[in-house]
């Protein structure tokens, strides 16, 4: 039998642990949209339109061309824009759509990297090549799988392309027929980020949605010290670039854009490049404590309540119980809440299960990294 004093104790730090996973949780951390985006497009900075210029890089990309470079074309956008897409030695249909698109829209340009490149990323060579063709100080970087959610997306991005700023990020989700674990985790993902870079330095980026100044680029010599590691281009620029207080975030709706659902190969690949870009990154520490911590505290609330339900007498257990469903039914709420803000909806009695489904996916992707061959995560 359990003495009053050590069910008190053990009552109290269930309630402690309940109430702590709530607290500690990105999504409750998550920065709304009025401490991003006062005012929303035409009030945010107050500033006037800037040139653009619009980069992506394409390899076999025909279908995904067709299908989203008009919504990038066709952007309502007064000070006007380029498009300029690189293309990395495409064998499909990929020279003949960006043919016709060019004879309708005067503003998309066009260029190609060899077939013979070699030592060296082809994409972040593709980029580079994107930047250096560039007219306008301001660029912004997205992919030919990917669509902004309304005409109005270069306006919400611009609003931020101020005089104290040098770098934007905005939010990039999967579409609505992605898996609900693959749109949660971005969502998680963006979360730690933007709170990153609210209240210190940009750590990194994730998605296809992301603005910087052309004279930043260069003055880093671009990729030049990481163009042999295959992918991780968006995260070691902001990683590298940022500095403290000079990036921004676009939240607005209007900024946002989608990416269609990819194969489930390439999903785990994506991850798996990641975790090998992981290991260049400055800043890391940090951002590991707090995942740690937050997953710590999220599987201990359950854990022990759910132990203590089982162990104590009535009506003790029913306490402990209550704390564990009333921690819960508060992070339903939040996380609901925060996917909402950036169009996101998850079933109610999905999210305990994508909550916990976070860490050991990692797990396994972690074991699955650590038993590949490295070797191919580098050009050769």
């Amino acid at each position: 039998m359990f003495s009053s004093l050590l069910i008190i104790d053990v009552l109290a730090v269930c309630c402690i642990l309940c109430i702590a996973a709530v607290f500690c949780n990105a999504f409750f951390r998550k920065p709304s949209v009025s401490q991003t985006d006062e005012g929303g497009i035409s009030g945010a900075t107050g500033a006037p339109e800037i040139p653009l210029s619009v980069i992506l890089t394409v390899h076999d990309n025909a279908p995904e061309l067709e299908r989203h470079l008009p919504l990038l074309l066709e952007q309502e956008y007064a000070a006007g824009y380029e498009v300029i897409v690189v293309d990395e030695s495409s064998t499909d249909d990929t020279a003949d759509v960006l043919k016709r698109l060019k004879a309708r829209y005067p503003h998309l340009y066009t260029t190609f990297i060899p077939e013979s490149s070699h030592y060296l990323s082809r994409r972040k060579l593709a980029l580079t090549i994107g930047v250096k063709a560039a007219k306008n100080e301001w660029l912004l970087f997205t992919d030919a799988d990917c669509h902004p959610e309304s005409p109005q997306w270069l306006r919400a991005m611009a609003s931020h392309c101020t005089d104290d700023v040098d770098i934007v990020t905005g939010y990039c989700g999967y579409d609505s027929d992605a898996p609900a674990y693959w749109r949660y985790e971005r969502l998680l993902t963006a979360c730690y980020q933007m709170r990153r870079t609210l209240r210190g330095t940009a750590y990194r980026y994730e998605g296809h949605n992301l603005a910087i100044r052309k004279s930043v680029f260069l003055q880093h010599n671009g990729f030049l010290s990481n163009l042999k590691y295959l992918r991780g281009e968006y995260d070691l620029m902001v990683n590298e670039y940022a500095e403290k207080g000079r990036t921004a975030i676009a939240q607005m709706p209007e900024a946002r854009i989608r990416q269609e659902c990819p194969h489930r190969t390439m999903w785990i690949n994506s991850q798996l490049y990641y975790m090998e870009t992981r290991r260049h990154l400055r800043r890391s520490w940090w951002n590991r404590i707090v995942f740690n911590v937050d997953m710590l505290l999220l599987h201990l609330s359950y854990l022990l309540p759910i132990a203590a339900a089982i162990a104590l007498p009535l009506p003790f257990n029913a306490i402990a119980a209550g704390a564990c469903l009333l921690s819960l039914l508060l992070r339903i709420i939040i996380v609901s809440r925060a996917a909402h803000s950036v169009g996101e909806h998850f079933p109610f009695w999905q999210i305990p299960f994508l909550e916990l489904s976070v860490v050991w996916c990692r797990l396994w992707l972690k074991l699955k990294y650590a038993l590949s061959d490295h070797a191919d995560y580098i050009r050769k």
